[in-house]
Order: C-alpha cells, then sequence, then structure tokens
C-alpha cells in the first residue's frame, strides 16, 4: 500500500500524438519555461484532487481529497475517501499517518525521492528543466498540450511523468506518473486557488501518543 500512496503524492484524451523530434525546439521551451516561471511565483497552493491507480492486476483504485503546499518544501495531503489517512512535511521530515492502524512513519524529505521529483517544481524543491528530460508530448486542443518526461537520472520510484499543462498560464491541471514496478497513477486538481497565507502550523504533525511509530528517517 505505501508503494502506491507514495507515488505521490491519471484517464487518457488522446487527440493526437507527435514525437518530440518533429515539434520546434523554441515552442517547447517556451512551454516548459511557462510551467516552470509559474510555479516560480507561487507561493502556496490549495486543492482538491482525484487520484486514481491502476495497479498491475489491472483493478483500479480511486482516492479523494485535499492538498496544500506551500514553499519552500512544505505540503498536506489529505487523503478523505475511501479510507482516511495523512502524508505531511514540514519540509525536513515527512509524516505517513494512519489513524485507523494508530501507525505513523516518519521519512527524511531526502530519502522520498519519488515525490521530490514528481512534485518538485510545484513545492519549490526542484526544477523541470534540471530534473527532468522531455520525451514526447501530445496535443489536447488550442491551450492544453500533456507533457511526458523521463528522470534525467534514474530513478528507483519513478519510470516516467506525464503533466498535461494549460498552455495560456503554466499550469498542470493533471499529473501523472507510471512507477518503476508499472502501476499507473494519475491525479486530477480541482478547485484551485493559489497564493493564500497558508500557517505553517498546517504543515507540523505530532504523533498521537498512542500511535505506532516507524522511524525510517533514522533506518535509512
Amino acid at each position: 500500500m505505501l508503494v502506491r500512496v507514495m507515488g505521490f503524492v491519471l484517464v487518457l484524451l488522446l487527440v493526437l500524438v507527435g514525437n518530440f523530434s518533429s515539434l520546434k525546439a523554441q515552442s517547447v521551451d517556451e512551454v516548459l519555461e511557462k510551467i516552470q516561471f509559474f510555479y516560480e511565483n507561487i507561493k502556496s497552493i490549495k486543492a482538491n484532487f482525484i487520484q486514481e491507480t491502476i495497479l498491475l492486476d489491472g483493478s483500479k483504485e480511486i482516492r479523494t481529497g485535499k492538498v496544500l503546499i506551500k514553499k519552500p518544501g512544505k505540503f498536506r495531503w489529505e487523503y478523505e475517501k475511501p479510507e482516511r489517512f495523512l502524508i505531511i512535511s514540514d519540509g525536513v521530515k515527512i509524516f505517513i499517518y494512519y489513524p485507523e492502524e494508530k501507525e505513523v512513519l516518519i521519512y527524511s524529505s531526502g530519502k522520498m525521492i519519488s515525490s521530490q521529483l514528481a512534485l518538485g517544481f510545484m513545492n519549490g524543491r526542484g526544477s523541470i528543466k534540471k530534473d527532468l528530460k522531455l520525451e514526447s508530448f501530445e496535443i489536447l486542443g488550442k491551450n492544453m498540450w500533456r507533457i511526458s518526461f523521463l528522470p534525467l537520472t534514474k530513478d528507483p520510484h519513478i519510470e516516467k511523468i506525464i503533466l498535461t499543462v494549460n498552455l495560456d498560464t503554466g499550469e498542470v491541471k493533471e499529473f501523472y506518473f507510471i512507477n518503476t514496478i508499472g502501476e499507473k497513477i494519475k491525479i486530477v486538481f480541482k478547485n484551485l486557488e493559489y497564493n493564500l497565507n497558508l500557517e505553517n502550523s498546517l504543515f507540523t504533525f505530532v504523533p498521537p501518543r498512542d500511535s505506532k511509530i516507524v522511524n525510517v528517517y533514522q533506518e535509512n
């Protein structure tokens, strides 16, 4: 379950598929710069999300919840349905809390390579051009592209990342990735809000006294 969940923390509408080599480099650079510029100038993000995971046996898991992101490196993913759990980071450590099991997993934010690579450009800890290699693109309409990336260096968690982007703004509307065991995860963002005043207390976590703590931070 942990692998699927941390594959933080996508139905394809294929209209036209093209190879990267057939697109003008200037156009590609402009799009990537627009995405990076959009997120470099945002201090915080608030949204609802729908996460769909296609497992190796073809079955699907659908989860919904809310996400808060604050630079640099802070995030809070509140999974609400079908079961509740929390993934939260203060920028130094990542806590995963399963209230029903009363279990807390603690990681170093630097150890959770998949989350940093996947969403680093959104939380201020990464760069599309520096961390990812463009593989291909899909033109979905006048103002929407779906862009596929590979990790610039081999990653133990992520095989491929695909972003659906609004070309007018550089805003990412959908996030899709394939992990290294072949599972496919899609996250669709809804009701996006930016630059809200999010208190730092939203990104701190104190494990309940009766919880079991697995300190992966020290183990690795």
